[in-house]
């Protein structure tokens, strides 16, 4: 009650905020305005915009835009060859304050072991990770993983506050053939967030995949493909990382009238292009340059992501929703200046002052101790006779 009590009166402005950002203009995802007016927040929750305020602490943004922080939707972030501290590191600065992931890579080695890892990190970031449980481990029949979840391990850790679902169900014809382990899977998640994944699958077999409670999908390479996917209900999650690149080809489509369908995504940058050319913020530059407009690009990286995985408190600079703030000079260029994270300021001390854990899965790789290891790893080619 004594935080709702300051919340009110914050929000009233009848006692001092503990933060105000002052003199910039906020991007009104609603309405497309730029609206001018001061940015109260109590905590880590926004109490009050467009008046004045006072604060215990007041940050001057004069010049600068504010936009809600972006929500990468779908990604790996083991794949971005990091821990989750130090991609909370490298990508927090650029705007991204939310990231939903799913830990399959490191799933696929050590099991539940690994989603608990990303679990016990994710709660300890700056940045708000959301782990999804990963589906499909191993990712088909045919591979050789290091080990196996079925539906009665994921009960284990479904649970946990970082979730949100089911992470991307990539055996999408073990969906359609009704696979008694799929089955089992979509049954415990049935009613809950269930991300999706099938490339290039229409027509009656995307109905049935969709009707199973599958809400979102990033597989889209085409724009007929996302057109069709987006008048089924499916929430589209325009992807660009360092090696799966639709961007380009799906500019088209992130447009004012269908941006609260679209998201955007990464399923994967490498550090070098996360520091060569950024991350979520390359994306939301590159669409706007392509000709997407601004309002429809902003919407997708933030309000409509929120809106597609049931993150109500987050998306819209408003009150009553999460601090997450980007203060950049120009929405074309889309350039972080400074960075609020649940009303904490993105800066070396912060991330200094976070709880590390010690990474898991050291010691996993074996090879025997009478020669060198690159001998051990070799692979002889059969010769043909």
């Amino acid at each position: 009650m004594t935080q709702l009590s300051q919340i009110i009166d914050q929000g009233r402005g009848i006692a001092p905020a503990d933060l105000v950002l002052k003199g910039g203009r906020i991007y009104d995802l609603i309405t497309g305005d730029l609206l001018e007016g001061d940015v109260a927040i109590c905590g880590d929750t926004i109490v009050g915009t467009c008046g004045t305020y006072q604060g215990t602490r007041e940050i001057d943004v004069s010049g600068q835009i504010l936009v809600p922080g972006f929500i990468d939707t779908h990604l790996h972030i083991e794949s971005s060859l990091v821990t989750p501290f130090e991609f909370d590191r490298c990508v927090l600065p650029r705007g991204i304050t939310t990231a939903i992931c799913d830990p399959h890579e490191i799933a696929n080695v050590i099991g539940l072991d690994g989603i608990r890892y990303f679990q016990n990190a994710a709660t300890r970031c700056l940045m708000d990770i959301r782990v999804q449980l990963s589906s499909c481990v191993p990712s088909t029949d045919m591979e050789t993983a290091g080990a196996r979840i079925d539906a009665g391990d994921l009960q284990q850790v479904m649970h946990h506050p970082t979730g949100i679902g089911l992470a991307e169900f990539m055996n999408f014809p073990g969906v359609l053939f009704k696979d008694p382990v799929v089955m089992e899977k979509l049954a415990l998640f049935r009613g809950q967030h269930i991300d999706g994944h099938c490339p290039q699958l229409l027509g009656n077999d995307l109905n049935a995949y969709i009707a199973t409670g599958i809400r979102t999908e990033h597989e889209a390479t085409t724009a007929d493909e996302a057109l069709e996917k987006l008048r089924k209900g499916m929430r589209v999650l325009i992807r660009e990382g360092s090696v799966s690149k639709d961007l380009h080809a799906l500019a088209p489509i992130i447009t004012e009238r269908n941006s609260p369908y679209i998201c955007l995504c990464t399923d994967d940058r490498n550090p070098l292009d996360i520091a060569e050319y950024g991350h979520l913020d390359y994306m939301i530059r590159t669409a706007i340059e392509l000709g997407a407009p601004p309002l429809a690009v902003y919407r997708a990286a933030s309000i409509s992501a929120a809106e597609a995985f049931g993150l109500k408190d987050r998306g819209l600079l408003a009150p009553g929703k999460r601090a997450d703030i980007v203060a950049i000079t120009d929405l074309e260029k889309c350039d972080p200046q400074m960075v609020l994270c649940a009303g904490v300021q993105v800066t070396e001390a912060a991330f200094a002052a976070r709880d590390l854990i010690d990474p898991v899965g050291r010691h996993s790789v074996t090879a025997p101790a009478s020669r060198p290891i690159i001998s051990a790893l070799r692979v002889t080619a059969k010769t043909r006779t």
